[in-house]
């Protein structure tokens, strides 16, 4: 971790509660690095070694997540498990006296590999080798202690300046990594977040789809930030995550730029095979053929067979136009294209019209159905006068990703409107089973749908989706519309868990509190719930204020429970006298939120000359105080726990 490292939405250091104290008994934190939705990272100091260190701390409410939990612990177990001068260690991890969890990493002052290239643009080849070589030998290690990365990018790569080594490379982040224990076989999957894993722009096409996963994965990412490095964009680049899946799974990337060293180029084109057989074998083998490049074959001149798989590499790449080919799903399980360009092909000559729409399909081109069992590829059909279908088919073969084994006849049936009903609605309500647990792909597949065609299954779908990825704006903005057809949600676990977590991301907090004001007595509680968790944090304060003022709005009070709101009659400073009125309501309703106010009722002084003077006198041998104090612990509070979703396939 690193002072570069910083979150836009982190609470100013002078704000936040734990600056100062002493975590553990032996680490001082003394700087917050970056606070998102799930926890923060502090810069503090180990008390008896003298040792700077980074400590991320779950958030509270992070801790009734079994999931997020398990990947907390999981990172730790990872980064524990790699001994590597590029890796940067975890050295301890343990849980509060509030239940909080922390975990220690080596303190890593430097730059990020994205501050690098948005600084520099492009990098020189040779730099780009040297970085890249770090990485691969960090892979090497600890792909053969059985841990895939699974989320390398250029925000967990940090450079620092070592004995004047100005990049030096700390790859930082095993959180979602892959473990593979000996003597227990592949770890069990987190489900709770997603079973899609990882960041689009640097997952490899197997990762995309959901599929399992092994170290190959993190080389087709060291071709992605090579590629990034020299050319000044990733290779499927784009705003939105649709396009870039698909760009991931079914096209090839565009050419590199002309100053690219063909040997590089060649290695570069290798790791982004789409087939992970046709990378490299390992990231020993990476490591190798860097140090070849850098003994002086990056300007050596590449065989006449390197050569000619160049020139196909570049001939493919050709028919690319990342900017014109969106893919969509328009109905249920009929997936579609969409192609827009900016000049229209009725603008172009015929022509140039034909050529300009052959050279966008150029991915699906070289690919191929199966006819009877037999591989038959696109362009020969094409010469049969079946374009348009074929071109349809294909896409729905791709998007559907069934690994190309369908039949003509059933592709086609998919697209012309062939299938029952039964069939197209299996078919949804699986793509919205895999949507809610986070699955990428599924999600962007779900997003594609036409807004004015998505049921409400599809809204909560999407909305449970973006939740488990973090993507709260998006998921409070899909709860809305499921809401706005069926109030009752209001009442459901996993959309108030859902808003609960929101409420704790600074960038969704407003939206989710004012949503849940709209969830009946459920929001009163979970707005409650809110305040009273950030109330004594001063990193929260805006939160709290505005939970706060909510709580002491009359249509708030209209919608609230009766517990609550004896628990916010009691909540306020009051004389003896009003608060002997409420405590029938107390012994009636009051649950283990107004615990804590009844038994201050108790304390015989703290008024008068040196608080020697009994506020409460008039409550002394009161029944009902006596009653309240006895029942209202035994009442639960209302608890917003996200509900486990089923298992996802093993990664």
């Amino acid at each position: 971790m690193s002072d570069s490292a910083r979150s836009t939405g982190a609470a100013t250091p002078a704000t936040d509660a734990l600056l100062g104290s002493v975590l553990a008994g032996r680490y001082r934190i003394e700087k917050l690095l970056g606070s998102g939705g799930m926890g923060s990272v502090y810069r503090a100091e180990h008390v008896h070694m003298r040792k700077a260190v980074a400590i991320k701390v779950l958030h509270r409410e992070m801790t009734y997540l079994p999931e997020v939990v398990a990947r907390f612990e999981r990172e730790a177990v990872a980064a524990a498990r790699i001994e590597h001068a590029n890796v940067a260690a975890a050295t301890d991890f343990g849980r509060l006296d509030d239940g909080a969890f922390y975990l220690v990493l080596e303190y890593v002052e430097g730059q990020s590999l994205r501050a690098l290239m948005k600084e520099m643009k492009r990098l020189p080849s040779v730099r780009a080798l040297h970085i890249a070589h770090q990485i691969a030998d960090a892979l090497n290690t600890a792909h053969s202690a059985g841990i895939v990365h699974r989320d390398l990018k250029p925000d967990n790569v940090m450079l620092i300046d070592r004995e004047g080594e100005p990049d030096f490379v700390k790859v930082l982040d095993f959180g979602i990594a892959k473990l593979s224990v000996e003597g227990q076989g592949q770890q069990q999957p987190l489900t709770q977040l997603g079973s899609i894993f990882g960041t689009p722009d640097y997952m490899a096409p197997e990762q995309a789809q959901g599929l399992p996963v092994d170290a190959r994965a993190d080389l087709y990412t060291v071709g992605v930030l090579l590629y990034e490095m020299v050319a000044g964009t990733t290779p499927f680049s784009d705003d939105d995550m649709v396009v870039v899946l698909t760009r991931q799974l079914t096209a090839d990337p565009p050419p590199l730029p002309a100053d690219v060293e063909p040997a590089f180029e060649l290695l570069i084109r290798t790791l982004l095979a789409k087939a992970p057989e046709q990378r490299l074998p390992n990231a020993a083998e990476l490591v190798r053929r860097i140090d070849e490049l850098l003994d002086g074959g990056l300007n050596a001149p590449v065989s006449e067979q390197d050569a000619a798989a160049l020139r196909s590499f570049r001939a493919a790449a050709s028919g690319v136009q990342f900017s014109d080919t969106v893919l969509n799903l328009s109905g249920a399980g009929k997936p579609t294209a969409t192609v827009r360009r900016k000049k229209p092909w009725w603008g172009l000559g015929i022509a140039d019209a034909v050529t300009s729409w052959v050279e966008s399909l150029g991915p699906l081109l070289r690919s191929s159905v199966a006819i009877g069992g037999q591989p038959v590829p696109v362009w020969a059909m094409l010469a049969f006068g079946t374009a348009s279908v074929v071109a349809l088919i294909l896409i729905a073969a791709l998007v559907m990703g069934d690994g190309g084994g369908r039949s003509l006849a059933g592709a086609a049936r998919d697209v012309v409107g062939g299938r029952t009903s039964a069939e197209n609605e299996r078919e949804l309500a699986a793509l919205m089973e895999r949507a809610s647990r986070g699955d990428a792909t599924a999600l962007a597949q779900l997003t594609a749908r036409p807004e004015s065609e998505r049921s409400i299954e599809e809204w909560r779908a999407l909305g449970r989706g973006h939740a488990q990825l973090g993507q709260y704006p998006a998921s409070l903005k899909a709860y809305e519309k499921a809401l706005a057809s069926d109030p009752k949600l209001s009442a459901d676990a996993a959309l108030l868990a859902d808003v609960r977590a929101a409420a704790e991301d600074p960038a969704a907090a407003a939206g989710a509190l004012q949503l849940a004001a709209k969830l009946g007595a459920s929001g009163a509680d979970l707005i409650h719930d809110v305040w009273s968790a950030n109330r004594r944090n001063k990193a929260n304060a805006e939160i709290a204020k505005l939970a706060k003022s909510l709580l002491e709005s009359d249509a708030l009070r209209r919608q609230a429970s009766p517990a609550l709101l004896i628990a916010l009659d009691l909540g306020k400073p009051q004389a003896c006298g009003s608060y002997k009125k409420l405590l029938p309501r107390a012994v009636e309703h009051a649950d283990v939120r107004s615990a804590g106010t009844l038994k201050a009722l108790t304390a015989s002084r703290g008024c008068g000359f040196l608080g020697l003077m009994d506020c409460y006198g008039c409550l002394r041998g009161s029944k009902d105080l006596a009653a309240a104090l006895k029942t209202a612990p035994t009442r639960a509070a209302p608890v917003f726990q996200a509900t486990v979703p089923a298992p996802a396939p093993s990664q």
